[in-house]
């Protein structure tokens, strides 16, 4: 079954256009603000497919452009924005220099991609105030596949038994979604660049999710037959300046598995609707 994430997230377009309708009917305007200091195609491209979705549901968005080494400029900017009651939200678009001084700066409820210290807390903890967007997407597209294939009902710990493989450990993909895959029964195995037996530990896996930006990292071989594969998937810029949306994973492994993201059009359309998801929940809960 190869997962079609354009579909999904139309889905999820749907909902979010009536929602902002209600909320605009009320005088409640949702506005995300985006700080980009980082001037590569492939940044440009996510603020750029941010931005068509926030047009399409009615969404506010509002890009604010600095140099690299502003870092006490975006600061500045941030409180403001902080106490700025039309701002829904606060964004970052990684990669930014500074990025942890940068990030802890924005109001934890004003948060909604889930990089500060107190909303990363909440998550292991159990008490989510927000999920990182890619993160929530991963655990949307887990469900339906199980439920999809498996027919599994989605309640309480409905990963019991499956054992599940993540490669990339960082703060806002690997290490909270691994916690979360523990937490709804699930026995986890969290890889790295330090990882001396990736292969086989790959091929023990029911599930893999691939978030590491090393570009067909994960071979046809290194996967069990019968697997559930998200591959999060990177950007890559290719000769002659054309841009082509890499994934971690090499496409004859869909050969193997009984479930397949693919990049494009798998991961990343879900994590953009599940980002507005987040924006809505701040004005909602």
């Amino acid at each position: 079954m190869i997962f079609d994430g354009q579909s999904f997230a139309e889905k999820k377009e749907i909902k979010l256009k009536e929602q902002v309708a209600q909320l605009r009917q009320r005088g409640v305007v949702p506005k995300l603000v985006s700080i980009l200091a980082d001037q590569s195609k492939e940044t440009e491209l996510y603020v750029s497919l941010k931005a068509k979705f926030a047009e399409k549901v009615g969404i506010v968005y509002d890009v604010h452009r600095f140099d690299g080494s502003q870092t006490a400029a975006i600061i500045d900017f941030i409180r403001k924005a902080n106490r700025d009651p039309s701002v829904t939200g606060i964004m970052v678009q990684l990669p930014v220099a500074n990025e942890q001084e940068i990030v802890q700066v924005i109001t934890p409820s004003k948060d909604i991609d889930c990089l500060s210290g107190e909303n990363l807390g909440l998550v292991m903890i159990g008490r989510p105030r927000f999920l990182p967007a890619t993160v929530r997407a991963v655990l949307e597209i887990l469900a339906y596949a199980l439920q999809e294939t498996e027919n599994r009902e989605i309640t309480g710990r409905w990963l019991t038994g499956k054992n599940i493989c993540v490669i990339g450990a960082s703060v806002i993909v690997g290490k909270p979604l691994a916690i979360l895959l523990s937490d709804l029964g699930a026995t986890v195995t969290l890889c790295r660049s330090t990882t001396s037996n990736l292969a086989e530990t790959v091929q023990r896996a029911d599930i893999l999710v691939s978030a590491t930006g090393v570009s067909e990292l994960v071979t046809r071989e290194m996967v069990k037959p019968g697997a559930m594969v998200i591959d999060v998937g990177i950007s890559k810029l290719l000769r002659e300046g054309k841009f082509r949306v890499m994934g971690d994973v090499d496409r004859r492994v869909l050969e193997k598995t009984s479930f397949f993201t693919p990049v494009p059009g798998g991961v990343g359309p879900v994590t953009v609707a599940c980002l507005f998801e987040n924006l809505l929940d701040a004005i909602l809960t």
